[in-house]
């Protein structure tokens, strides 16, 4: 055999095989990250899980100081996400990292419940339109309801971030 078609024979089985490799390992780097285990709130959207800083997808929470109206909406979401998460496991699904290096997830309890889902359906974050519609209807119950901030009225977490700085 020539050496041509040695060569030529030679890269087609390592194409092939890098394409194999390929092929076999996609579904694997498709799965998104879980992160599970007993939480540290930091605040009304962020917790630590096993030392890695999880920002809650979908939400936006109060921040710390904010207060809406006379009600201490800041102080009252940080305490709503630690009732949540106290006592019990959370399986968080990976969704992207942010721009500060946390890792932004989905959060479930131990007994099903959707942390971000329900800390907006409390009134204590909003649906984070940017990012996702998925807590819309949370938040227009919470609206119905006046539940939470939306009894007090309020400027939205962005924008009190955004006259902060």
């Amino acid at each position: 055999m020539s050496r041509s078609v040695t060569f030529c024979l030679t890269l087609s089985v390592l194409t092939l095989s890098a394409l194999a490799l390929s092929v076999l390992a996609a579904p694997v780097l498709a799965r998104p990250a879980i992160i599970s285990g007993m939480a540290y709130v930091i605040d009304g959207d962020t917790l630590v899980i096993r030392k890695r800083h999880i920002r809650l997808f979908g939400i936006d929470a109060f921040e710390r100081n904010q207060t809406c109206g006379r009600f201490r909406c800041g102080t009252e979401a940080r305490k709503a996400l630690r009732d949540l998460t106290k006592g019990r496991t959370l399986t968080c699904e990976t969704k992207a990292i942010d721009t500060y290096g946390r890792t932004v997830a989905a959060c479930k309890t131990s007994d099903g419940r959707d942390v971000g889902g329900e800390m907006v359906r409390r009134g204590l974050a909003v649906a984070y339109r940017s990012f996702s519609t998925q807590y819309l209807g949370d938040e227009s119950y919470a609206k119905s309801h006046h539940l939470g901030a939306w009894g007090y009225g309020f400027e939205s977490p962005l924008q009190y971030r955004r006259k902060e700085r």
